[in-house]
């Protein structure tokens, strides 16, 4: 592993990203990076081309280049040379994701008896049994935190996936990469960072929050000479950003999978924007502004409340951004637990979006999602997008999860029919109804499917002020 040293000695070093076992993402033009003396002079070789590409350190002793890739590929190496050479092998050409987020993206596949909350992955024995992939590569960005600034360099190294070495990796990335490698038949890269505990703003680079008053709460509650807490110093505004980010930032990726919103369901009215500018900043600051951004709703659960969910629904709804989806886990997760051990769900869920937007594949990647009501005496009747093979539930069961209300706003379990595509929606109680609600609550039981096996997403479609 290299790591960015002071220049004074004028040799070229790199970032620890840019080291042995890495992987590149196919036919792009990637970055690669590092410091030499200033004004030095670097050439660089690749083994699959003929081509020399060179350039030269700046004043303060950095230097940049993108270079072209092939076709996904093995055994690759790159020479980099100034005053010293560096030589890069066993370098893979695939396909490179992040994986970030807070304490759902990190919970590890293996159980640590250290941390109580690392339970490990459900039938973590058998996971590890397939675990063992030459052509998988993780990078796990080690925690840093860096409240003073952006940090130029992190530790971490590429590793080969096996048993020992995912112990500690995010059990979602790995399900997610597995998943892309065994359909795709290429090489995947894997870059984690991620740190539990934490809210978005965390995340987000102090250019995109200074003087915006959306922001003003965290940086009061968060100023790091009001801080009273230790397990508080990782929600300063940025200190992720400048330490776990801004290092890596530029590694030329095919694209994010982001599992995060707990941490921030106490200010859910304000995550749809808060979201939604993280995304467009890291675009930006990465150099990639289609990046393809999938998310996670947050798995049901007693502490989190419907709002947070919601502020999901509309970033992937009602944002604008393209190239964005969200994945939903109502049939894997935990009343009591914040950490639900069945990730394989969300880690498969993450891949389908993938595969099918990125990946050209024909294949679902997303339950029915709300798209209209109408009223017809005492019914509501809602239609649906992504009902891929029509709507059902397991094993034919009655519909769960269904509550409509009429205009004194109270809300009562619905008796819901599947009519082909649609959901048909009466109670006694509401003989005119005007609104319904799926799975709107902090923990609940629900059962919509579309016929691909992807559950409903929740959602509400009144806008009347939440209690």
């Amino acid at each position: 592993m290299c790591l960015l040293v002071d220049t004074s000695d004028a040799k070229v070093t790199l970032p620890s990203i840019i080291s042995q076992n890495m992987v590149l993402q196919q036919q792009a033009k990637v970055n690669i990076w590092g410091k030499a003396a200033p004004n030095e002079k670097i050439t660089l070789k690749a083994s699959w081309t003929q081509k020399v590409y060179t350039t030269e350190a700046d004043e303060n002793g950095r230097w940049k280049m993108q270079i072209k890739t092939p076709k996904a590929c093995t055994g690759q190496w790159l020479d980099i040379e100034g005053e010293n050479q560096i030589h890069i092998p066993n370098i893979l050409i695939g396909e490179v994701w992040l994986c970030t987020g807070q304490s759902n993206m990190e919970f590890p596949v293996a159980h640590n008896p250290k941390e109580k909350w690392k339970t490990g992955i459900i039938h973590e024995e058998k996971e590890m049994q397939d675990a063992t992939f030459n052509e998988i590569r993780l990078f796990h960005v080690e925690h840093q935190l860096a409240p003073d600034g952006e940090k130029e360099d992190c530790q971490g190294e590429w590793r080969i996936c096996n048993p020992e070495n995912l112990k500690e990796f995010s059990a979602i990335g790995f399900i997610f990469g597995r998943k892309l490698y065994k359909t795709l038949n290429v090489p995947v890269g894997l870059i984690q960072s991620t740190w539990g505990g934490t809210h978005a703003e965390s995340w987000t680079s102090m250019e995109v929050m200074k003087n915006n008053p959306l922001y003003e709460e965290v940086f009061q509650q968060f100023a790091p000479e009001k801080l009273t807490r230790q397990k508080d110093i990782p929600k300063v505004p940025a200190t992720l950003w400048n330490g776990m980010i801004a290092p890596i930032l530029g590694y030329t990726v095919k694209g994010n999978i982001w599992y995060q919103g707990e941490s921030n369901s106490v200010r859910y009215e304000k995550y749809d924007q808060v979201f939604t500018h993280l995304i467009k900043d890291w675009r930006m600051r990465w150099g990639q502004p289609d990046m393809p951004f999938y998310f996670m709703q947050i798995a049901p659960q007693y502490k989190q409340p419907a709002g947070i969910r919601e502020a999901q629904w509309k970033v992937w709804q009602h944002s604008k951004l393209k190239n964005i989806g969200m994945a939903v886990v109502t049939d894997a997760c935990d009343s009591t637990d914040i950490h639900p051990r069945m990730k394989q769900q969300a880690g498969e869920r993450f891949a389908a979006w993938a595969l099918a937007k990125q990946y050209k594949q024909k294949t679902a990647y997303s339950g029915p999602a709300y798209k209209s009501m109408k009223v017809k005496g005492n019914q509501l009747i809602l239609t649906f997008h992504y009902t891929n093979g029509g709507l059902t539930t397991p094993a034919n069961e009655p519909v769960k999860g269904f509550y409509i209300a009429g205009n004194d706003q109270v809300f009562y379990p619905a008796k819901a029919e599947i009519e082909q595509n649609k959901v048909i929606l009466t109670a006694p109680e509401v003989p005119e109804p005007i609104a319904a609600r799926y799975g709107f609550g902090t923990f609940f039981r629900v059962n919509l499917y579309n016929g691909a096996g992807f559950p409903a997403v929740p959602f509400r479609t009144d806008s009347f002020e939440l209690k």
